[in-house]
This record gives structure tokens, C-alpha cells and sequence, in this order.
């Protein structure tokens, strides 16, 4: 049968059973508008959780904890440090299969606070209690704006000092416990994590009434700088060393600073280290960052880290994806039995349409017509009801994701990494939900069109 009569009888039946076939069809076009606008909302949920939130294409290790101490330990003195990772661990994970990038974290063995950002908010804020770690400049420079630094500042030391007084006006005199005399130093650089200025800018600012921290807020706080205390807080002071101050200056936003505190250079934090705690808090890591070449290796390597007595010290990521997974499955099924049901609609609805064109069927055999011709005129009708469900179906499901995008917009409250949009609708989605439209269409339609191809004209004509 030629492609222009193959149209026309389409065409032709479309039009006499625009009723039956649209009926059948709005079941397609229900289940494809819930199994796109489901996707499409997974898809953004996964993008802002697992691309910003929690990356998945990166784990944290560290080392396993110990049993705890008893209490009787602890108040005779016999507790111990926590176990560190060594550089030859890091040098040995770096080679293994899957790990593109291996960056240690070393966290402050000793109490810290910091306080500022007067000239920045108006008041002077801070906490007693200040969570930092140092971190491997090769992670943060991709992230910092061109002329910025994210590097240890003693590598280029000024003139020694022995208080504040005899540096330049941007430096400050690093001076450490019980030496005799300092160095001048710049302002210690600081990163901070998109995580913790949404926090700020969504909770704490609106309850105390601050200007949120934005990108322009954070350029202009280069030449602002604050406080550093080390060596005391309101928990009590360091084992080793006098508290002082130090200077500090935030220079970005990066995603690989830790999610709440500071995050300052490797150098740094192993020489304050030394200093407030002794030398085997500098002399190992606390944790090391793995970048992965394939986020599907992650699981991989922890199996291959556990050798070396590291586990995730993270397993957020992983949790979070199986959860946005099974959710994803569980709303695309109910999405599927909706379309289940709308095939069985359609194969009723075909079996009643091929009873009523036995004679019409019947004559276009007696013509010459083949069964395969007669098979291919019912599944091209099919095939066109489930491509226009399918893809009513994609444009139905955009339209309700504007409507909620907007509503989310007008009634929702900020909240840390509130997204533009809650749906992401790829080229590939829409093209999957009217194929789907289609395969669910065939499907139903199929036990239709083998009695159309099967049927006896004679008797099509003799017993109509």
C-alpha cells in the first residue's frame, strides 16, 4: 500500500472516530502528562540536591572510628587524638582506578572563635565557637573570581614584627606562641560554602535583621577584614600554646568549602596546628576529598578504601540519591499503571472500531488490499492517537509545572537553595513521553489489528 493511501484511510478513520479514539486517547495523554511531569521534577530535585547540596561526583573519606573512650579514661588523661591519614594513604588512593583528583582536608585541632564584618553589616557579629579547616589550594582556585589568591600568605612574608603595630596597614604580625619575634603577614584567605550563605541569607539575616551575603557583598569584603581567636573559646583553651588573633579576610564562594565554617589553606591550619595542639595533629590528615571521574565509581572506590581503614565521613549524597530514586520510581509507576489502563482503554476501543468495519474491511480485502496492508492502516491509526496523546501529555505537564513554578514563586518563603524552577523539561523528555504515548497506544491496539488482519472477507461480507 502506498504512503498517500495509507494517509488518506488514517485520516478518513480519525475523522469517523474522533469521539471513540479521542476518549481512549485523554488516558494517554493523562499518563504521559504524570510520567513527564514526574521526571521532569526529579530531574531538577536531583540537579539542585545532588549538584549543589550534596555533589555525588566527590566523596569525603576518613578514618574509622574507634571505640569510644570510657569515662574513666578520659578523666585520667589517657584519651588519644584522632586517628589521621597519611600522605602515603593519599599518595596510594590518588592511584587508584576511577580517582581523577585526591585533595586532603585538615581540620582545627584546637578551640577557635571568630569576630567581624563591622565595616561589612553595620555591626560587629561572630561566634565563640568557630569550625575551620584547611584545605588544598588546587580545589578552591577554580572557584575564585581572576586576582584573587587562595594561598598561604607566609609564602611571601613581610619584615619581622612583634605586635600588629610594626606591619603594614593591611597586614597583621604573625607571631607564633612563645616566639621571641613574628613576621608581618597579609589577612589569611577564606572561603566560605554557597550552603552556609544560603543559610545566612535565608535564616539567620532575616531573624537579626542583617543584609543577606551575596556574591557582591562577598567581592566587596576583600579589603574587610576580621578576626581570627585562637587557641580559646567558650569550651575553654588549647592544650599547647597562649591564644592570640588573625587576621582574615573572605575571598569566594566555593563549593568544596566545608558546608558550616571557614575554610582557609592547607599551610595555615597545619602550622596553627603544631602550635595549639603538637605536631601530631599536623603531621596527618583529618579527611581527604576524592574527585571521581564517574559518579557511578563512588561506590567502587569506598569498597577499595575500606582496605585502607577509611569510610565516607559523608553518606548524605548516596542517601539522598537512592531516596530521590525510589521516589522517582514509585511516582513513574503510578504514572505507568495510569498508561496501563489507558492501553486497555484503547484495546477495547479498537476491538468494538474493527467490529463495526468488518464489511468496509472486508471489501478492501475482496480488492487486493493484503492482511499486512490492513495491519498497517489500524497500527498507523494507533501510532497517531499516542503521539498526539503523548505529546498533549508533555505540553499539559509543562503547563502545570508553570503553574506551580509561579505559586512557589508567590507563596513560598526563601529557603536555602529555593530554585527557579522545580522542573527541568530536556528536549529528550518530551520526545521519550509522546514515544511512550505511542508504545502504550501500539500495545493496546495490538490484539485489535491481528483481528483486522485476520479476518475472512467472505465472511466479512456474507455475515456482516
Amino acid at each position: 500500500m502506498r504512503a498517500s493511501s495509507l494517509g488518506r484511510l488514517v485520516v478518513g478513520e480519525l475523522r469517523r472516530s474522533r469521539g471513540a479514539l479521542g476518549a481512549s486517547g485523554f488516558g494517554i495523554l493523562a499518563g504521559t502528562a504524570a510520567l513527564v511531569f514526574f521526571l521532569a521534577l526529579g530531574l531538577q530535585v536531583r540537579a539542585v540536591l545532588l549538584g549543589q547540596v550534596f555533589p555525588l561526583d566527590r566523596v569525603e573519606l576518613e578514618p574509622a572510628a574507634k571505640p569510644e573512650p570510657g569515662l574513666l579514661t578520659l578523666l585520667v588523661g589517657g584519651g588519644r587524638s584522632p586517628a589521621g591519614v597519611k600522605q602515603e594513604t593519599v599518595e596510594r588512593l590518588g592511584r587508584m582506578p576511577g580517582v581523577s583528583a585526591v585533595f586532603p582536608r585538615l581540620r582545627f585541632a584546637f578551640p577557635s572563635g571568630a569576630f567581624g564584618g563591622a565595616e561589612l553589616i553595620g555591626r560587629e557579629i561572630g561566634t565563640h565557637e568557630m569550625l575551620a579547616e584547611g584545605l588544598d589550594a588546587r580545589l578552591i582556585a577554580p572557584d575564585l573570581e581572576a586576582g584573587l589568591s587562595f594561598e598561604d600568605p607566609l609564602r611571601k612574608p613581610g619584615a619581622a614584627c612583634k605586635e600588629d603595630g610594626d606591619c603594614e596597614k593591611e597586614q597583621y604580625c604573625e607571631r607564633a606562641s612563645g616566639a621571641p619575634e613574628g613576621v608581618c603577614s597579609a589577612p589569611v584567605p577564606v572561603v566560605v560554602s554557597p550552603y552556609l550563605v544560603e543559610l545566612f541569607n535565608k535564616g539567620l539575616a532575616p531573624a537579626h535583621g542583617l543584609p543577606p551575603v551575596g556574591k557582591t557583598l562577598i567581592q566587596k569584603a576583600r579589603g574587610i577584614t576580621f578576626r581570627f581567636q585562637l587557641g580559646v573559646s567558650m569550651m575553654g583553651k588549647a592544650r599547647a600554646g597562649a591564644p592570640r588573633s588573625a587576621k582574615a579576610r573572605v575571598v569566594g564562594i566555593s563549593p568544596n568549602a566545608m558546608d558550616l565554617g571557614a575554610t582557609v589553606p592547607i599551610e595555615v591550619v597545619r602550622r596553627w596546628n603544631q602550635e595549639f595542639h603538637g605536631a601530631e595533629a599536623a603531621g596527618s590528615y583529618s579527611s581527604v576529598v576524592l574527585r571521581m571521574e564517574r559518579p557511578d565509581q563512588v561506590a567502587t572506590v569506598i569498597r577499595m578504601a575500606e582496605a585502607e581503614g577509611l569510610v565516607p565521613r559523608d553518606t548524605r549524597a548516596r542517601d539522598v540519591s537512592v531516596l530521590i530514586a525510589g521516589v522517582i520510581g514509585l511516582l513513574a509507576l503510578v504514572a505507568g499503571v495510569i498508561l496501563v489502563v489507558a492501553s486497555s482503554t484503547i484495546a477495547y476501543t479498537f476491538r468494538v472500531l474493527v467490529n463495526e468495519r468488518r464489511v468496509e474491511i472486508g471489501v478492501y480485502r475482496s480488492l487486493g488490499a493484503t492482511p499486512g496492508d490492513i495491519g498497517a492502516w489500524w497500527l498507523a491509526v494507533a501510532v497517531v492517537v499516542g503521539l498526539a496523546g503523548g505529546g498533549l501529555g508533555g505540553g499539559v505537564a509543562r503547563a502545570l509545572a508553570w503553574v506551580i513554578d509561579l505559586l512557589a514563586r508567590e507563596k513560598l518563603p526563601d529557603f536555602p537553595f529555593k530554585p527557579a524552577t522545580f522542573f527541568q523539561f530536556p528536549g529528550w523528555l518530551l520526545a521519550g513521553g509522546a514515544a511512550a504515548g505511542a508504545l502504550f497506544a501500539l500495545v493496546g491496539a495490538v490484539a485489535g489489528v491481528r483481528q483486522a488482519a485476520r479476518l475472512d472477507p467472505a465472511k466479512a461480507l456474507l455475515d456482516p
